[in-house]
């Protein structure tokens, strides 16, 4: 499982107190990574984020009883790893938080306390995930365009790098296939019989804008379903823009649209 390394913003959870306790004593025992120490048994803080990584809400937690303390090699040791797993009690995900703890005394020093350990905050998985918000006209007209746009980010965000494109490819025919049917609505069954160069040529009529950048992403798109690349200094971040750009020329048209059904008072 790998971890981002980034700045979060963070407070320290008091209830999320992590207890070094000895394997006999705890039930749930820490998975040590290397040896087996016997561990006295300690309070340590841990960092937390300010908000939740899969809903975005300010966190409010349920503590599962299931950690680890990585690295732990003998009681004289004076710094460890400690992951935890978490459940956001807003939308029900769990997530993993790791913190990296550093303490002025041993572990098995009887002089120790909770308040000589320092905790630093590591990472957090799954992180965030930039997400474009696709405003609600565009879902009613698109609702599969947005659909499959989310589960292409989804997959670039896990590093998928060899297949989001393919997907952001798809999520276009989706978009470009609905635009279509909402501007000939008589002609839904001949629309879904064409290819999406046939759609774009054939039934984009409106403007010019939408159709060169439908044109163009679909030429990217389709070299990355392709063995050759045509388009060797263009990549998938092309295609992202370019899509957006279409949804804000049609979002524009709507709004225009709606404002010309005003009639002067």
């Amino acid at each position: 499982m790998k971890f981002k390394k980034t700045e979060y913003p963070t407070t320290i959870a008091a209830s999320a107190a992590m207890s070094f306790l000895s394997m006999a004593n705890n039930p749930y025992p820490y998975e040590y990574m290397v040896g087996n120490a016997q561990l006295p048994s300690k309070e340590l803080l841990i960092l937390l984020p300010d908000t939740c990584p899969c809903c975005g809400k300010v966190l409010s937690t349920e503590i599962l009883p299931i950690r680890a303390v990585n690295n732990i090699t003998d009681n004289e040791q004076k710094e460890c790893t400690v992951i935890s797993i978490y459940r956001c009690t807003s939308c029900n995900e769990l997530f993993t938080v790791t913190n990296t703890v550093k303490t002025e005394l041993a572990f098995n020093d009887e002089n120790f306390d909770t308040d000589d350990a320092i905790s630093e905050f590591v990472g957090i998985y799954p992180f965030e995930m930039e997400s474009v918000d696709f405003d609600e006209d565009i879902s009613d007209l698109s609702p599969s365009f947005v659909e499959v746009y989310k589960q292409a980010e989804r997959a670039e965000h896990d590093g998928l790098n060899l297949i989001c494109g393919m997907a952001y490819r798809r999520a276009l025919e989706f978009l470009v296939r609905d635009y279509c049917v909402d501007k000939f609505p008589e002609k839904v069954s001949e629309i879904d019989t064409k290819s999406l160069s046939e759609k774009i040529r054939n039934y984009i009529t409106d403007d010019s804008d939408i159709k060169t950048l439908a044109e163009k992403a679909t030429w990217l798109g389709n070299d990355q379903t392709h063995v050759i690349n045509k388009h060797p200094d263009r990549d998938v971040s092309d295609i992202k823009q370019f899509i957006q750009m279409i949804v804000a020329k049609i979002k524009i048209k709507m709004v225009v649209a709606d404002a010309e059904t005003i009639k002067k008072g």
